[in-house]
């Protein structure tokens, strides 16, 4: 996961796509404040079943985030974290539809 991460910012960095570097960059940045909160508990690095929760985590904030910006009337700001969203679900699992789930 880590190493999917990477290379994909590291695309986004030579395509000078300003808008995936930023959140790439907010998803190291979690990634690597899990990794020192697990250092100062003695425990090793962040696992991929954390990196999924803290993946879960981001895409359930921008939710909230872009629904509090409708109700706020600000639909540039909820298209922006929508978008963010896109980008953080890329290497989260893809979900099951309601058919998959059935069957």
């Amino acid at each position: 996961m880590r190493e999917k991460i990477a290379e994909s910012m590291k695309s986004a960095m030579k395509a000078q796509d300003k808008h995936r570097l930023p959140t790439l960059r907010l998803i190291q940045a979690a990634i690597h404040d899990r990794d020192i909160a697990n250092r100062g508990a003695g425990k090793p690095a962040a696992s991929e079943e954390e990196i999924l929760q803290i993946l879960s985590k981001m895409v359930k904030q921008r939710e909230e985030s872009a629904k509090a910006f409708e109700d706020g009337r600000r639909p540039e700001l909820a298209a922006q974290e929508r978008g963010e969203m896109e980008i953080i679900r890329e290497f989260l699992p893809a979900q099951l539809d309601d058919v998959a789930i059935t069957a």
